[in-house]
């Protein structure tokens, strides 16, 4: 569970909706796991709506919009507070309105509202996705909303992440996650509200986002239900067209609980042949597919896991955010040729792309396959690849002092010792130093001049 700041805008939040007809948004919403809350006609016709986490308010007016909005106690107050913060706001109440409403938009375009607290308006419970343990996002039967699954974000394209964040800060939201594939794109919260920020041009319009470990059944069952304006990307996603003309974002979590008929059989990655190896390419795109399109059981078998437990761990390494915006890896299965064995895996971790330099590592899984030189014999195609493929200028790697065998690797590599980092990473509790080592392109080119001759 990620430790979330204090909101600042306000207790509730909800997202407002414009409907040219409440009756049926309210029908439309129902369908999808929300029940009304509330309904009045004034200061015009409107009805609350929640699923229990999400709350929706639905006003009538014939013009689609879309806002995030605030319910504000003491609104003055907090108005006055993000003008000295420099935000401009693009619509402010009159004295003579009875309810107060200031409206700001962020630089890619959303609506952001603050409305004065209106008496009977509550937050739902919850709890979202943020507040949940990881690990029950995978466990349907723990879903509040049983029939779209679990809501995660309002998705909101953005020119620019960086830029796009910034503005956000203002506004007492941080960035809870970060990614750089499959484009750069961050979640953010303030505690009590969740955007994703998403710098990317395969949508234009923000979407309301649900996700479920098993979201190919609850799109089939929408479906069958009536759904109509439901457009799937494949079996197990789907993009929803709502009445006023928004969008819903259905998106499967995890492994695919797909039939035999539909489910991928093998994946394709890029492999580098070796005399004795296959090095299978591990890259964002590549574990994003592994872990969103395939069953447990192939999972396992591809990586050359131990069972579930491991699959599990290494299922949260990639959920926590494997690359960053500024950093990402590319790293390969070692694979014998002879018996189709994974025996190990190795590569580059903290690869900066735009530093031109990347940290090579490796760990050899299978016990029978050590003392055989099948690691060094890796790490030179993985060092040729990182220099001739990846525009690598600089191959870093650190090596506990007592790691005489991997020494050994990186020394018959060409690195060269440059230092020791003291106190430099910890392994199980016990905190040890490192010996820096260091491979250059230019020493690369020349020791490769060397061997041709």
């Amino acid at each position: 569970m990620n430790k979330l700041p204090k909101p600042s805008l306000g207790a509730i939040t909800a997202l407002t909706i414009t409907t040219p007809d409440l009756d049926v948004s309210l029908a439309y919403y129902e369908q999808l796991g929300f029940k009304l809350v509330m309904r009045a006609d004034w200061p015009f016709p409107w009805i609350q709506i929640s699923d229990g986490v999400l709350l929706i308010m639905l006003r009538k007016d014939p013009k689609p919009y879309l806002a995030l909005t605030y319910y504000v106690k003491d609104i003055e107050q907090v108005a006055g507070a993000l003008e000295k913060k420099g935000i401009r706001f693009e619509q402010k109440p009159k004295k003579t309105d009875a309810v107060k409403r200031y409206l700001i938009t962020s630089p890619d375009g959303l609506n952001i509202s603050l409305v004065g607290m209106i008496d009977g308006f509550r937050q739902p419970a919850g709890p979202g996705m943020l507040q949940m343990d990881p690990q029950d996002y995978f466990k349907p039967e723990k879903y509040i909303n049983k029939t779209s699954g679990l809501f995660g974000e309002l998705a909101h394209p953005v020119r620019d992440l960086e830029a796009s964040a910034a503005f956000w800060q203002l506004l007492s939201f941080q960035v809870v996650s970060k990614f750089s594939t499959p484009y750069p794109w961050a979640i953010i919260s303030d505690g009590l509200a969740v955007v994703g920020l998403h710098q990317t041009d395969r949508f234009d319009y923000p979407a309301i986002t649900y996700f479920a470990a098993d979201m190919k059944d609850k799109i089939t069952a929408l479906m069958k239900a009536g759904q109509k304006d439901c457009q799937r990307e494949n079996a197990s996603n789907a993009v929803l067209t709502t009445p006023e003309q928004q969008h819903i974002f259905l998106y499967q979590l995890g492994g695919m609980n797909d039939s035999e008929e539909t489910v991928k059989t093998e994946l394709t990655t890029p492999v580098t042949e070796t005399e004795r190896l296959l090095l299978k390419e591990l890259n964002p795109d590549v574990l994003q597919e592994l872990y969103t399109s395939f069953p447990d059981d192939y999972i396992i078998q591809f990586l050359g896991l131990t069972g579930k437990e491991e699959l599990e761990k290494e299922k949260n390494k990639w959920r926590g955010g494997l690359g960053t915006y500024r950093s990402t890896y590319k790293r390969f299965l070692l694979t014998e040729k002879t018996t189709g064995k994974v025996i190990g895996s190795g590569g580059f971790h903290n690869w900066f792309p735009d530093h031109m330099r990347a940290e090579l590592g490796y760990a050899m899984t299978d016990e029978t396959a050590k003392q055989k030189g099948y690691m060094k014999e890796a790490m030179a195609a993985a060092v040729k690849v990182g220099f001739e493929q990846m525009g690598l200028n600089r191959i870093e790697a650190f090596v506990g002092p007592e790691n005489e065998a991997s020494q050994r690797i990186v020394k018959g590599l060409g690195f060269t010792k440059e230092g020791v980092l003291r106190e430099h990473f910890c392994f199980n509790g016990i905190i040890g130093d490192s010996i820096c080592f260091a491979l250059l392109k230019s020493e690369y080119n020349k020791k490769k001049g060397k061997t041709k001759k």
